[in-house]
C-alpha cells in the first residue's frame, strides 16, 4: 500500500474518532510529562516480557536485542507525542506493524502490550500534569484516540502482511499440488511468459522430446520446441491465450533434440498473477502414433485405389510398350546406316525404358510389401546397393565411408528390400550433392519398442533439406528433382515399416540424414 494511501485512511480514522487539532495542543501540553516518565515505563515494559514465552519466542538476540528494541519503543512514544501526524508519521506506524507480524508475534500480545503502556502514560499524567479534573479528562480523551489510532494502523498492518503471507502460502500450497499433479501426467506441460519464455515444463518433457527440462527453463519456446512451420500459428495462440482466449485442440508439431518431430495436441488457458504476472499454461498431448497410424491407414486406401488403376493401365500400358518396341526393332532395321535416325531410334529407347521403370516404381509402391526374410548382412547390402550404382557414379568423384561401432551387423530382414531401400537413399545422395561426394554409413546398437536393433546413419554432405522437403520428404510423390516419380521415399519408409522398424530424418544441418532402425529380431 502506498504512503499516499495509508495516509488517506489514517487521516479518515481521525475524522471517525473524532480526532481535531484540540486532541493534538492536548498531547503536545502533556508530552513533557510523559517524556519524563518514559525511562521508568520502557523499563517495566521489558521486565514483564520473560514473563510470557510467546513474546520471548520472538527475542531471539538477548540483551543486545533487548536494549535495541527499548531504543525504538523511545522513539516510538517520542514521535507520537511530537504530534505531527503527518504521511511519515503513518508510515512509520504501518512499519512497527508489519515487522512484528514479519517476526510472527501475534496480535493479541501487540493489544496487550498497547494497554500495559496505555496504563502506564495514563498514570504518568494522573499523578504528574497538575491540570483541573475537566482538562485532565479532555487530555485523557485525546491520549486514548491518539493510542487508539496508532493501534488501528499497526493492526491494519498486520491484516495486510496476514493476507500477503496466506497468499503466498496458497501459492505455494497451490503450486505443490499443480507439481503433484503435472510430474504425474504423461502429457507436456508448459508455463509461458508474456515473452514466450519457459518458466515451468513438466518431467514427462525430458521423455518426449529428449530435453533436459531444467535447461528449458528461460529458453524461448518458439525458438526450441516449436516447428518452423508452425511458429506463426503458435504465437497467435499464446498472444490470445494472454488475452484472455483460451484455446483448445490445437495441433502442431514440437521439436525434439535430435531434430525429429511429435505431433501434440495443446489447450492452452491464461494464469492471473503467476509470480505477478500473467502467465499461460499450455498442455500437449502427443498423438504421434495415432496420427501417423490414421495416416497410414489413408496411405493404404489412396494404394488400393491407385492399385486398382495401376492393375488396368499396366496391361493396357504393357501391351502398348510391346508394339512400340517392336515396331523400334524393326524400324532400326530399316534405317540400318542412317546415323540421324538411329540416333532418334535411341531417344525413343531411352523413353521407352523410363516409361516402363515409371509403372514398375507405381506399381511397386502400390502392392502390398511381401517380405522373404532371412538372416541379412546389412552392410553388404548397401554395398551391393553402391555397387548397383556404378553407372551413375561413372566419371565423379564420389565415396561411400563406413563406420561401424557394433561387430554384427545382421538382421532378418528381406535382403532384396534392402539393397532397394539403401539404393533409394544412395541416388537421392548423388542427385542432391556436388563433386565430391561423400556419404558416411554409421551403424550403432539401438533399442526399438524395448528389442534390440540396429540403427544406420547415411548422411551426405549435399545442401541438405528445406524445411519443407524435411516435413514432406516421405510423402508419395513428393520430390525436389526435375526427374522422377517422388516414390524413392515413400517406397523406403513402406520397406522399414513392413519390417517393423522407423525411418526419419537426422538432426538439421550440414547435408540431410536419415536414420533407419531395424529390429533384429529372429538371428
Amino acid at each position: 500500500m502506498s504512503d499516499a494511501t495509508l495516509f488517506a485512511r489514517y487521516r479518515d480514522l481521525q475524522r471517525y474518532v473524532g480526532w481535531t487539532d484540540a486532541d493534538a495542543a492536548n498531547v503536545r501540553g502533556i508530552a513533557h510529562v510523559v517524556e519524563a516518565g518514559l525511562p521508568g515505563l520502557i523499563d517495566d515494559f521489558y521486565a514483564e516480557l520473560p514473563q510470557h514465552p510467546e513474546t520471548m519466542r520472538v527475542i531471539t538476540g538477548g540483551m543486545a536485542q533487548i536494549d535495541r528494541l527499548k531504543n525504538s519503543l523511545r522513539l516510538w512514544l517520542g514521535d507520537s507525542l511530537q504530534a505531527n501526524y503527518d504521511a511519515d508519521y503513518v508510515a512509520r506506524r504501518w512499519e512497527i506493524g508489519r515487522r512484528h507480524a514479519e517476526i510472527g508475534l501475534h496480535p493479541v500480545y501487540t493489544n496487550a502490550a498497547m494497554a500495559r503502556l496505555r496504563n502506564g502514560i495514563l498514570r504518568l499524567v494522573l499523578a504528574s500534569s497538575g491540570q483541573s479534573p475537566q482538562d485532565l479528562s479532555t487530555t485523557i480523551q485525546s491520549l486514548n484516540r491518539l493510542l487508539d489510532l496508532d493501534l488501528a494502523i499497526i493492526q491494519d498492518a498486520y491484516e495486510a502482511e496476514h493476507v500477503r503471507k496466506e497468499k503466498l502460502a496458497e501459492h505455494e500450497r497451490s503450486e505443490v499440488k499443480f507439481r503433484m499433479l503435472v510430474e504425474a501426467a504423461t502429457c507436456l506441460v508448459v508455463i509461458l511468459d508474456a515473452e514466450h519464455r519457459i518458466v515451468y515444463c513438466s518431467p514427462f518433457g525430458r521423455e518426449l522430446t529428449g530435453h533436459d527440462v531444467k535447461e528449458l527453463v528461460g529458453r524461448d519456446f518458439l525458438d526450441t520446441l516449436v516447428a518452423p512451420s508452425a511458429r506463426a500459428d503458435v504465437i497467435a495462440e499464446i498472444d490470445a491465450t494472454l488475452a484472455g482466449q483460451p484455446a483448445r485442440g490445437c495441433e502442431h508439431p514440437i521439436l525434439c533434440r535430435d531434430g525429429s518431430q511429435r505431433w501434440l495436441v495443446w489447450n492452452t488457458q491464461r494464469l492471473e498473477n503467476y509470480h505477478d504476472s500473467p502467465a499461460v499454461l499450455a498442455v500437449g498431448h502427443d498423438f504421434t502414433e495415432r496420427r501417423e497410424a490414421h495416416e497410414r491407414m489413408l496411405r493404404a486406401e489412396r494404394l488400393a485405389g491407385i492399385g486398382q488403376m495401376i492393375t488396368g493401365l499396366a496391361h493396357e500400358s504393357r501391351n502398348a510398350l510391346q508394339r512400340i518396341q517392336s515396331c523400334s526393332e524393326m524400324l532400326e532395321l530399316e534405317v540400318e546406316g542412317n546415323e540421324e535416325a538411329i540416333r532418334l531410334l535411341n531417344r525413343l529407347q531411352s523413353a521407352q525404358d523410363d516409361l516402363r521403370r515409371l509403372l514398375d516404381e507405381v506399381r511397386s509402391f502400390a502392392a502390398p510389401v511381401q517380405l522373404e526374410r532371412s538372416a541379412c548382412d546389412i552392410a553388404s547390402a548397401w554395398r551391393e546397393a553402391w555397387q548397383l550404382l556404378e553407372t551413375a557414379r561413372r566419371g565423379r568423384d564420389a565415396v561411400l565411408e563406413e563406420v561401424a561401432d557394433v561387430g554384427d551387423l545382421r538382421v532378418y530382414a528381406d535382403r532384396f528390400r534392402m539393397v532397394q531401400l539403401f539404393r533409394n537413399l544412395l541416388e537421392n545422395s548423388l542427385a542432391a550433392c556436388v563433386d565430391p561426394v561423400r556419404i558416411r554409413v554409421h551403424c550403432r546398437e539401438v533399442a526399438h519398442d524395448q528389442r534390440p536393433a540396429l540403427e544406420i546413419s547415411m548422411r551426405d554432405n549435399g545442401p541438405g533439406l528445406s524445411p519443407d522437403a524435411r516435413q514432406n520428404v516421405f510423402e508419395p510423390f513428393f520430390t525436389t528433382k526435375t526427374k522422377g516419380t517422388g516414390l524413392g521415399m515413400a517406397i523406403a519408409r513402406q520397406i522399414v515399416d513392413a519390417h517393423g522398424g522407423a525411418i526419419r530424418l537426422g538432426t538439421a544441418g550440414d547435408g540431410a540424414e536419415f536414420l533407419i532402425t531395424l529390429p533384429r529380431n529372429e538371428l
